[in-house]
């Protein structure tokens, strides 16, 4: 197989990053993540194990 061309290489590394980071690292989430905000998630996180003790 011949090497890739410099063009090519250039095209896969914007569509590199332009994809979230999950995705470009191969960790996708295949239900398609959380778009809530993980300070909220954090702090509800926190009062659970508050109620636990």
């Amino acid at each position: 197989m011949s090497e890739p061309t410099d063009d090519l290489r250039e095209r896969a590394r914007e569509h590199i990053r332009q994809m979230p980071a999950e995705t470009a690292l191969g960790n996708a989430d295949p239900a398609g993540g959380s778009t809530d905000d993980p300070k909220i998630m954090d702090e509800a996180a926190r009062e659970e194990g508050e109620q636990r003790s």
